[in-house]
């Protein structure tokens, strides 16, 4: 039964969330750290697959892992806790983008019927933490949340600063070593300590609002504070992943089942064939958007506008 929002302003909090590293959990803790001064009542529940994904990965099982997570292929869950279950006044999901795509755990989730129940008719802020490219994912799950009957009231993202080149080369060094420290020249791979920190202040933001019975708002105020940082080049290079992941896919999951000789062979091309690409193209693909971005600008910043909002195209 859900709290009368008129009668208290001490709110029931729910935290879902999936995550390998942890960064996501401390990300999270950090944003809940306000709301837990205030007094609201909160409950952090992680989203657990039955079959665990491995950390850190080796290659061959972290690229064999991308025909089911971009097609968004639903895996079995552990139920949640009678507790997670409970009716809420607001639902933060917390995940990190997969190839373009929300993790498999939790569009697993988005699309089971626990998660619809829990979902159903509730006001939800996403928080994610990645390397550079979200927007693709965010919009997987607006598209599922709004299957659930849940209102997406509150984005909050946050990314690597290091340059793309670099946070490929920190970040897979990360999930196949699990080792995230600097090394030579390059810095810490992931979400900086000072950013998670920062995280606080959304926390306060959704904290007011909630106080004030004002989420219609709140994307405008955490937006305000830093919640979504948008640089137009990569929604040209993500709309050129989306595109090219949906034809590798495709590829590698006609080869046969997960563990054939055909499959094997397709990931391995996708797997050399993937980074290689990216080195190369990184460059050209940089200039071209360079000029894309004087002769589509209004265009582009039309795009980033509508990602820095709640709502989902029609088409």
């Amino acid at each position: 039964m859900r709290l009368d929002w008129k009668r208290t302003s001490m709110k029931r909090i729910l935290i879902l969330y999936y995550t390998q590293s942890g960064q996501l959990l401390s990300i999270l803790q950090s944003l809940a750290k306000p709301l837990i001064h205030a007094g609201h009542t909160i409950h952090f529940e992680e989203i657990q697959p039955e079959e665990k994904f491995p950390f850190p990965w080796s290659s061959y099982q972290f690229f064999n892992a991308f025909p089911e997570v971009f097609s968004q292929k639903p895996q079995s869950l552990k139920n949640i806790s009678s507790k997670a279950a409970n009716g809420y006044d607001l639902v933060i999901l917390g995940y990190q983008p997969w190839f373009l795509t929300p993790s498999r755990p939790v569009s697993s989730f988005l699309q089971s019927a626990e998660g619809r129940r829990v979902l159903s008719d509730k006001p939800v802020v996403t928080v994610l933490g990645c390397r550079n490219m979200w927007l693709g994912a965010q919009e997987k799950v607006k598209k599922k949340l709004k299957e659930a009957d849940a209102k997406l009231i509150g984005h909050i993202a946050l990314m690597d600063r290091s340059a793309n080149l670099t946070s490929l080369i920190t970040i897979l060094r990360w999930m196949f070593t699990g080792d995230k420290k600097p090394f030579w020249i390059f810095p810490a791979a992931g979400v900086s300590d000072r950013d998670i920190e920062h995280t606080q202040t959304f926390g306060e933001i959704i904290n007011q609002a909630l106080v004030k019975n004002e989420l219609e708002n709140l994307q405008t105020k955490l937006n305000e504070a830093g919640a979504i940082d948008i640089k137009p080049n990569l929604v040209l290079l993500e709309r050129r992943g989306q595109k090219a992941f949906s034809v590798w896919s495709k590829f590698i999951a006609s080869g046969g089942p997960v563990h054939s000789t055909g499959r094997k062979i397709r990931v391995y091309i996708f797997m050399y064939l993937l980074p290689a690409a990216i080195f190369v193209l990184s460059p050209l693909l940089w200039m071209l958007s360079r000029i894309l971005l004087t002769v589509k600008r209004k265009e582009l910043i039309q795009d980033v506008e509508y990602y820095k909002q709640n709502s989902l195209r029609n088409n």
